[in-house]
């Protein structure tokens, strides 16, 4: 229900860390979106909260029933004019502000994606409006209370030897990055205050951990807090680890696991020759992920795909695998997550083929039986340490380039390219007569 959230098991640390402390208030500072406050619903704890935060303050006050005080702003009205009737000083303020971080930073902004958007919202703004009333509405959250006011200073009327749990900011502008479109068309009174410093985070780090009873965790690793480390939690494979710091509590360690099933189909091998037709075989998630664990490159993340299909050849061996998923801003691109081929065998440039299969006209069409929409052109990333992909060079359009956001990586490379302009049989010709040619091995 609340924005943003910390993964599953990292709240289930915390309801059971809890249970070792006595009985009574629990101070929670920095509390953001109330996690902590949801894991410990129920346990008996008088919660005391506070943040600095638009979005935080407004749920916070709600909770305690105090008076939000959060208007539209004057120069916002033109644009926003429809939402100042579901502004009540109350639950509907709430829910109005927890719809707006999903849209309102498309408001004002060009382009076809944010225009509809905005245009989403508007037209589904009462239905939308009322469910999310509805569900704050048996929210089981109880506050003790809750203070618009800065950690620095709260923590310092936080008694000595109570409980304090919090995950704090431990680097700058991220709550203020998160609720800028708020701030830009909402007005409180809001509280005047210094984003953290290095200095400020080592004294609140101080604050938090100078008493008997205290949880606190980051997805940053904090040397200071090493000798209280308990647990690391990585819930998904591309998700950032969360550590987690304590003066007592079990220690855990939390990975990813994915399912895997076998795939039985044999594979082109070594001594192995290619021979058409080529045939597209869909897959189950689990012998997607058993192949891509096989044959991918293990410093690339995997991602959930919609659409996993096998390549094989004519003798029904697995030549390659690409997965898609529909594109999130084009509504007629699909992303491929992943395409890679079986190895080992002896055409060096099999890779190509799989591109080849993917951006085929029966590819094209299991998408768009998938995503059932339109679909006319591919899009993927590549990481590199080269600024062009070999992989792609000739099938695809180099869209972009960048520095990598991977460690282990020189660039981001984002390609394009059409979809459903040549078929498998087509494909494989155009391979053989371009980049089918065998390892040639010699006797010694």
């Amino acid at each position: 229900m609340f924005q943003g959230t910390i993964p599953g098991p990292m709240r289930s640390i915390v309801r059971e860390t809890a249970s070792l402390w006595p009985s009574g208030p629990v101070y929670v500072p920095c509390c953001g979106n109330f996690t902590i406050e949801r894991s410990l619903a129920g346990m008996g704890f008088d919660l005391h909260s506070s943040d600095v935060s638009i979005y935080t303050s407004a749920v916070g006050r709600w909770l305690t029933r105090q008076p939000l005080g959060i208007q539209l702003r004057d120069e916002s009205r033109d644009e926003l004019g429809w939402l100042a009737d579901s502004l009540d000083d109350g639950v509907g303020t709430v829910a109005t502000l927890m719809l707006g971080t999903r849209f309102l930073a498309s408001v004002g902004r060009e382009g076809l994606w944010h225009e509809r958007v905005v245009r989403s919202y508007r037209e589904q703004w009462k239905a939308k409006h009322a469910e999310t009333v509805e569900r704050l509405s048996g929210s089981d959250v109880e506050l003790a209370s809750y203070e618009v006011e800065d950690v620095r200073t709260w923590l310092q009327k936080v008694p000595g030897d109570a409980p304090v749990c919090s995950f704090p900011p431990f680097y700058g502008g991220g709550y203020e990055k998160l609720y800028e479109p708020l701030e830009a068309h909402f007005t409180w009174d809001a509280p005047q205050y210094e984003p953290l410093s290095d200095d400020d985070v080592v004294s609140v780090l101080g604050a938090i951990t100078d008493r008997p009873y205290w949880l606190t965790a980051s997805n940053h690793s904090v040397p200071e807090l090493h000798p209280y480390l308990r647990g690391v939690i990585k819930a998904t494979p591309r998700a950032a680890p969360f550590y987690v710091y304590a003066s007592e509590a079990r220690t855990r360690i939390v990975a990813p696991r994915q399912p895997i099933e076998p795939v039985k189909a044999p594979r082109l091998r070594e001594g192995d020759a290619l021979v058409g037709p080529l045939t597209l075989s869909l897959l189950k998630p689990g012998q997607f992920n058993a192949l891509r664990s096989r044959y991918l490159n293990p410093r690339i993340a995997p991602g959930a795909a919609n659409l996993a299909v096998a390549v094989r050849d004519g003798g029904g061996r697995l030549l390659g695998v690409f997965a898609m998923a529909p594109s999130t801003f084009t509504p007629d691109e699909a992303y491929v997550l992943s395409d890679f081929a079986v190895a080992p065998t002896d055409y060096p440039r099999l890779s190509k083929l799989i591109v080849l299969a993917a951006t085929s006209a029966e590819a094209q069409l299991l998408c768009q039986r998938a995503f059932s929409r339109r679909i006319r052109r591919v899009a993927t990333t590549a990481f590199s340490n080269n600024p062009v992909s070999m992989k792609y060079r000739g099938l695809l359009r180099l869209h972009k380039r960048s520095p990598s956001n991977e460690d282990g990586w020189k660039f981001q490379l984002q390609y394009q390219g059409a979809v459903g302009q040549h078929t498998l049989a087509e494909a494989l010709q155009m391979w053989v007569k371009r980049w089918g040619a065998q390892t040639t091995k010699t006797g010694v």
